[in-house]
């Protein structure tokens, strides 16, 4: 399962959560009808879902009381991996990291330890012992990306590393 949110407080006495996101795609996530899942298995439904000033506000079925609300502060709400909806070419960062880095002469060159968000692209931090270089994960650098054998190809440019 996969963490999209972790309910950080109460807001107001009818049950509704403040929380703190974790996903990309809060609006997806919390739709009206979506089943969510405690660590323990728990699941919750979702009646209703807004933002404000940074934060999610939910409302869940049977949580309909501050004091229900208020049992479930600090909890981490998760999604399955299998609700999860995407297409080809597209990777969740979860997938991504510790992946195995290899160049075209199938030469190791790391494992992806961290990704960063610039304004452009994401940048892949490799990572092998103490050396790091920084990999922009664009078209230009990737030959085959294979999240399932945790390996990607690319085109080692001069003065990548």
């Amino acid at each position: 399962m996969l963490r999209v949110a972790t309910i950080i407080n109460t807001h107001g006495l009818k049950g509704e959560c403040k929380l703190y996101i974790h996903t990309d795609q809060p609006q997806e996530r919390f739709k009206k009808g979506n089943i969510l899942y405690l660590q323990d298995g728990t699941e919750l439904e979702v009646i209703s879902y807004r933002e404000q000033k940074g934060f999610g506000y939910c409302k869940f079925v049977g949580v309909d009381t501050i004091e229900k609300a208020e049992a479930l502060k600090t909890k981490e709400v998760f999604i399955k991996k299998s609700d999860l909806l995407k297409s080809e070419d597209e990777y969740y960062y979860y997938e991504l990291v510790d992946c195995k880095v290899f160049n075209e002469q199938e030469e190791y060159l790391g494992k992806v330890s961290d990704i960063l968000e610039t304004g452009a692209n994401l940048v892949l931090r490799i990572q092998d012992g103490k050396k790091t270089f920084l990999l922009p994960f664009v078209d230009a650098f990737l030959i085959d990306v294979d999240v399932e054998q945790k390996k990607i190809t690319i085109k080692e440019m001069e003065g990548l590393r």
